[in-house]
């Protein structure tokens, strides 16, 4: 751009000067009017020339421009794009120059910081800061990132977040400030604690079914074998220890398997009645066990709900094992079917241990097991409820604990009702 404003010059310069040299030899010879009037035919040529070659610098002059401005605009546009996706990323970006000012703030890190104002202050930015952490100052900014500190952790209003810090490439030499991203791993810190807690749980959970077998088998080495009524007794614990862990393997591994299956299942119309009758029966030795009542308060009358048999059968059974498992003995258990309009519910009553309050809006946590007045000898995985409650719910349906610490516990399961399309081919 700078060569074409100067040839431009430049042949101004030239014609003037040509010009001027003209009209002196002229003046000074003394020429007759023919020496004029060729002198001025060649300054009209030269001028002619002159003319053309200054239009064709203004031509490249304009095609410069034109070409430098279609430049800018697509890196204008390639910024703009840059600048949304930066800008409306899940995470918050805050810009700090390094004489401390806040250059920019995406939205995210506004709403992180509860900034109201478009025009933030940087004097008031420390203020916003300190209400979600300090790490976000501008002081702690510029420092962490000069340091090359690793990312930190911060929980806040019941999230878990981690802040990074990286420093701006410096421009001949001088430091340019710092950049802070916050990003949000609250499920990757639930995920991290839940497979702590599955090891955790596990680990604990069959060390002692399995030390009960190791004891069992052990002593049946020795002259406990010779007497038949020990021998049938011992032989039984290690049955119901190695059940125990079978259950504990059964539950890890249903749950996981729920965690992966897709939303829509393999159901069909089916009569909740005879299913809930079936499971009934089927835990009917456990009860008797503990001489536990069982009480079944429906009538033989057909309930049709849309279900996966197989999962509904073991959500029954589950809770039917926690109302056995925690009444004592002599004790009762009601089990009612109540039909509505839209969906069918299904009642489990006990008047066991119960469950104290501050326990029951935890119940359906993956291996949460309360412990201040439950029976502590009975073991589980802590996983019954959890996976009783995915199945209820990958139904469409519903699942409630209402309890009272030494009173006993009721469970109530709602299906939706399917319509029934033809009596004779309905499970």
């Amino acid at each position: 751009m700078l060569g074409i404003r100067k040839a431009r010059f430049a042949s101004f310069v030239f014609l003037v000067v040509c010009f001027a040299a003209m009209f002196v030899v002229l003046v000074l010879s003394g020429s007759d009017i023919k020496a004029y009037i060729s002198a001025v035919v060649i300054m009209a040529v030269l001028l002619f020339w002159w003319w053309i070659y200054y239009r064709r610098l203004l031509y490249s002059e304009a095609a410069f421009f034109k070409a430098l401005k279609a430049d800018m605009r697509g890196v204008q546009n390639q910024l703009h794009m840059l600048e949304t996706a930066v800008w409306q990323i899940e995470d918050g970006i805050v810009i700090v120059a390094e004489d401390g000012d806040v250059v920019r703030l995406n939205e995210k890190a506004k709403a992180l910081l509860a900034v109201v104002e478009d025009d933030l202050d940087v004097t008031r930015y420390d203020e916003y800061a300190k209400g979600f952490s300090e790490k976000l100052e501008r002081a702690r900014i510029l420092e962490a990132a000069q340091e090359g500190r690793a990312p930190e952790l911060v929980e806040f209003d019941g999230r878990h977040y981690k802040i990074g810090y990286v420093e701006l490439e410096p421009e001949k030499g001088r430091r340019r400030g710092a950049v802070a991203v916050t990003s949000d791993v609250t499920e990757y810190t639930n995920v991290e604690n839940m497979q702590k807690a599955f090891v955790a749980n596990v680990s604990h959970e069959l060390r002692t079914p399995l030390a009960s077998v190791k004891a069992y088998a052990e002593t049946l080495m020795t002259d406990a074998a010779d007497d038949p009524k020990t021998l049938q007794d011992f032989l039984g614990k290690i049955v119901e220890a190695a059940d125990d862990m079978n259950q504990q393997v059964k539950n890890h591994l249903s749950f996981a398997r729920l965690e992966h299956m897709d939303t829509e299942m393999e159901t069909e119309e089916g009569d909740l009645t005879s299913l809930v009758k079936a499971s009934m029966q089927k835990l009917d030795s456990l009860a008797k066990k503990k001489s536990l009542t069982v009480n079944r308060m429906f009538p033989d009358e057909r309930r049709i709900v849309e279900m996966d048999r197989d999962l509904i059968k073991e959500v029954i059974a589950n809770i039917l094992d926690n109302a056995i498992k925690y009444t004592e003995e002599e004790g009762r258990i009601d089990v009612d079917i109540i039909p509505s309009i839209n969906c069918v519910q299904i009642v489990i009553s006990d008047n066991g241990v119960g469950i104290p309050e501050e326990d029951i809006s935890r119940v359906f946590e993956r291996f949460y097991r309360g412990e201040k007045s439950r029976n502590k000898k009975v073991e589980g995985t802590g996983l019954g409820l959890a996976i009783s409650k995915k199945i209820v719910e990958m139904h469409g349906g519903s699942i409630g604990v209402e309890s009272r610490p030494g009173r006993g516990t009721t469970v109530t399961i709602s299906l939706p009702a399917a319509r029934l399309r033809g009596t004779p081919g309905v499970l």
